[in-house]
Parts: C-alpha cells; sequence; structure tokens
C-alpha cells in the first residue's frame, strides 16, 4: 500500500511539474482591483479595463500607442489575426468594438467623457489604425463601480430588465443596426441546426481546426506565458493539473480535437434557450467595429442571461461559403447578419481564470 501510495504520489507531482499548476497565475491579474489600482495613471487604468473586454477567440488583437496624458491611438494586432477562420477580419474588427466600449467604462469609472475618431483601416499596414480616443474631464460624467465581464459572464444589475428593452438601449445609437430575437421552439431548433452545421464544417476542416489548435494554451505555464488564446475553462479547477497536459500531449491529432469541439458545442446548445441575431443594413468598413461595441455593451447590461456569440456560420472560408451564404439568405433580408448571440441560463461562473495580457504587452512605444 505504502509502494502504490508513493507512486501515486509520484504522478501526481510530475502531472502538477508539467502543467505548471504551483506557478502564479499572472495571467489573470488585469481582473484584479488591485492590478489596476497600482497602474501609474488614469489612461493606464482605462486600458486595463480595455483589456478585460472580450475578443474572437480570446486573441485579444489590441496594440494602444499613448500620444499624449489624454490621447491614445488603438490599432489592430495583425500578429493575432486569424487567416483561415477570419480572413475577411470581421472578428478582429468586433474584437476592436469590444475594446473600445470596456474602454468607455473605464473612462466613467473615472469620470471621463472620450471623443473618439474612427478610421477605415488598411489592412495592408503592419499596424492598421482603428481609432483615435481622446479623453477628457467631464463633470457630467457620474463616476461609478465599473463591472467589466468577458464571453462567458453577463454584468449583474439590482434587477433584471426585459431583454428588449436591453437590446434598445445597446443599439439606440446606432441607426444602421437591428435585432432579432428567436425564441419560439421550432425557430431555436432551426437555428441550432445550422449553427451545429456550421460548427462541424469549421471542425472538420484540417486549416481551420489547426489554426485554432495554434492559440490554443494546455497547461498553465502556457497561460503564463502567451496570456491570450483559449483554454480549457470548464475543467474543474482540481482536475486541471491532469487533464489539461494530457489533452496538451493529444493536440497534435487536430480530428480528434475538431470532435471534442464539436461535442462540446451540442453541450452548450443544450443550455441555449433563446438567441438574437444583430443585422446591419449598411456596407460601412466600421460596421463590424460598431457590432463589437453593442455585443461588450449587452455583455455589461444582460443580468439574467450569460451572453455568449456563436461565429462559425458567419465565417467566410471556402468550406464555409455555401452555409453562410443559405444563412444569410434566411436571416438577413432586412440586413446582413453580422452577430449571432445565444443566450444562456446565468450561471456564477468566473471570469477570472481567463487569461489576459498586461497593459504593458500592448502599449507600443
Amino acid at each position: 500500500m505504502m509502494m502504490i501510495g508513493s507512486l501515486l504520489l509520484v504522478v501526481m507531482l510530475v502531472f502538477v511539474c508539467l502543467d505548471g499548476t504551483f506557478l502564479t497565475h499572472k495571467y489573470g491579474s488585469v481582473w484584479s482591483d488591485q492590478y489596476i489600482d497600482q497602474l501609474e495613471n488614469d489612461q493606464s487604468k482605462m486600458i486595463a479595463y480595455g483589456i478585460r473586454a472580450a475578443s474572437s477567440h480570446n486573441t485579444q488583437p489590441w496594440l494602444v500607442k499613448p500620444i499624449s496624458w489624454d490621447t491614445i491611438e488603438l490599432y489592430a494586432d495583425m500578429d493575432k489575426a486569424l487567416d483561415v477562420v477570419d480572413g475577411d477580419y470581421k472578428q478582429l474588427m468586433m474584437s476592436q468594438g469590444t475594446f473600445i466600449e470596456s474602454y468607455k467604462r473605464g473612462a466613467l469609472q473615472y469620470g471621463y467623457g472620450l471623443e473618439i475618431t474612427y478610421r477605415t483601416p488598411d489592412f495592408n499596414e503592419e499596424r492598421p489604425l482603428i481609432a483615435t480616443i481622446k479623453m477628457f474631464k467631464d463633470e457630467d460624467v457620474r463616476t461609478f463601480d465599473v463591472k467589466t465581464s468577458s464571453t462567458y459572464d453577463s454584468a449583474k444589475l439590482d434587477e433584471d430588465i426585459e431583454l428588449k428593452k436591453v437590446l434598445d438601449q445597446c443599439t439606440v445609437d446606432y441607426p444602421d443596426f437591428s435585432y432579432t430575437i428567436v425564441e419560439s421552439s421550432a425557430e431555436v431548433e432551426k437555428l441550432e441546426g445550422l449553427l451545429l452545421e456550421g460548427t462541424m464544417i469549421e471542425s472538420k476542416d484540417e486549416a481551420a481546426t489547426k489554426e485554432l489548435l495554434d492559440v490554443f494554451r494546455f497547461t498553465e505555464w502556457e497561460k503564463n506565458k502567451f496570456r491570450y488564446g483559449l483554454s480549457l475553462n470548464t475543467v474543474p479547477g482540481i482536475l486541471k493539473p491532469f487533464i489539461q497536459p494530457i489533452v496538451k500531449f493529444s493536440s497534435n491529432d487536430w480530428q480528434g480535437f475538431g470532435e471534442s469541439s464539436i461535442k462540446q458545442f451540442k453541450d452548450r446548445l443544450d443550455t441555449q434557450n433563446q438567441y438574437v441575431l444583430i443585422k446591419c443594413d449598411s456596407s460601412s468598413d466600421l460596421r463590424y467595429i460598431y457590432s463589437g461595441e453593442i455585443y461588450q455593451k449587452l455583455v455589461f447590461e444582460v443580468s439574467n442571461y450569460n451572453v455568449r456569440p456563436s461565429m462559425q456560420i458567419l465565417e467566410t472560408f471556402e468550406a464555409m461559403k455555401s452555409l453562410n451564404k443559405q444563412f444569410q439568405q434566411g436571416y438577413g433580408g432586412d440586413g446582413e447578419v453580422v452577430l449571432i448571440i445565444g443566450l444562456q441560463a446565468k450561471s456564477d461562473k468566473s471570469t477570472s481564470g481567463n487569461p489576459r495580457h498586461f497593459v504593458e504587452d500592448i502599449i507600443i512605444n
């Protein structure tokens, strides 16, 4: 028995070392108020709030250049671009919008208003300029405790507000945008069938799946090193030291990874019973930035659901084009569907384990 116990202890220690369980989880520092409080000025603190925003596949494709104490420029980090699943940069642009909206909330925290000058990005440039953001002290701005969130959680309000009212609030500043709520059982089943088909196409496409594998962080070592990318958020903490290394060792099997992704998506569909389709009837180059802002507003304001995007069917790589066209013909009659949001019964799942960059990671000197 002692030999068996010793062997088990050795095995456990090996897994703990392979996973990096003993490391301080620095990748989650930005979620801490203590992290933000120790930053040197309000501008840096507002950038830290921006980093808390949701982003496509948690790539956090943001670069920030401070111009003066009151002005920053936001650039797209093209090193984070996913050339297969997001070859037209729609998701990358949405991620710029989520950063801007989260930065706005940080500005309110410190009593600033913002003047935002949007730019039409040139993706032939190494760092496309997205926006110039100037802050100013505004006595009319009411400071408050900002509750930021991410793809898997929504902010809590004192009381639930009707979903339609929240959607109206979040889209009122965007006249080219509208929304459709999908909630009847028949329509939900029909939409979920298309969403599942899109996930299966993506997960069975070798180039697409390998690209997503490249941004997957399987161990605590990797999360601390990269501080961005996908991770196993649904694994109970006590099992992570064992599950994460095992999954890493099998990660060369892109087909197995794809099958696992399909299964997880099926499980997710079982928890969602309503969907919101965000539409835009403008061809503006900035519409995806605006849709990202709308999404992040919903993350902040929806109180009784977790807000989760489903982007696979909107991707336009070759294997997805036919289904994408079919979907837009069926649902985009009054405007292109730019975002599909699944509404999940609210949970108390914390975002603090999600990898996030530090402010210095995204600063252009």
